[in-house]
């Protein structure tokens, strides 16, 4: 008896903090294989049927990696028929399949978006929310494909926290503003960009203090950590000398972010 085919739009890919493959409401066990051959797809919108097997079967010769595509494809649609589509020479996922990561990435750059003169718009609660929850993509993954598409999502992620920081500073969200700030530092304790937001939010809110008391911090952590010092723009912002976003204009008036 055939398998009943599914409508496309009805397939979701988790791809943060976890591989997992949903139909509607229902979840979908795809065997290992399968499972790299769909999120390579969904990481990369469709490729070539030789560049996928090269990728994902790189150790072996061609003819057995294209078995090997093969194989995956078939055991993936019978998990989920439908959801791996092949057309010629190439290989992709279902149209309108829906993909953790691509919103991701779509939120992301809407966010990093550079703003026309005038004041950035402020950060919704939904946005604000969305970037504190985050998400690893595929943790547990080694694959070398894997580790670069990892790289740029945490790098998007981080870039997005501090410029939304900055946003939710400039509009007086301060309290937010610092828990975007300190979820940067809390991926990546030695970036000094996610410090300088710290920082910023701070001497925004006319607390000095603690502006120079998380410098203080980062400073002896750069230091034990790896033997350098802070820029001298991140002393600057710290000792005040720097302008943060809500500050007075001036002839020392410079964009901390």
């Amino acid at each position: 008896m055939s398998v009943p085919s599914v409508a496309p739009s009805l397939f979701t890919i988790r791809l943060l903090d976890g591989f997992a493959v949903r139909c509607a409401d229902r979840a979908v066990d795809v065997p290992p294989s399968g499972q790299r051959l769909v999120a390579y797809l969904a990481l990369r919108i469709g490729a070539g049927r030789s560049a996928a097997a090269a990728v994902l079967w790189p150790e072996v010769p061609d003819e057995k990696s294209q078995a090997s595509l093969r194989t995956a494809v078939w055991r993936v649609n019978r998990a989920a028929p439908g959801l791996v589509v092949t057309r010629g020479i190439h290989v992709a996922l279902a149209p309108d399949t829906v993909v953790d990561n691509r919103e991701f990435t779509a939120r992301i750059r809407r966010i990093l978006r550079p703003t026309a003169g005038g004041q950035p718009p402020p950060v919704d609660e939904d946005g604000y929310a969305w970037l504190l929850r985050g998400g690893e993509l595929l943790p547990g993954w080694y694959d070398e494909w894997v580790l670069l598409e990892q790289e740029h999502t945490r790098q998007l992620r981080l870039h997005a926290l501090e410029a939304a920081a900055h946003r939710m500073a400039v509009h007086g969200s301060f309290a937010g503003a610092l828990e975007l700030a300190f979820e940067a530092v809390r991926l990546e304790p030695l970036r000094e960009s996610a410090s300088r937001a710290v920082i910023a939010v701070h001497q925004s809110e006319g607390n000095a203090v603690d502006a120079v008391r998380h410098y203080e911090w980062f400073r002896r952590l750069l230091d034990a950590e790896l033997g350098l010092r802070p820029s001298a723009q991140l002393t600057a912002l710290a000792r005040g000398q720097v302008v943060a976003p809500r500050g007075t204009t001036g002839d020392r008036a410079v964009t901390p972010w």
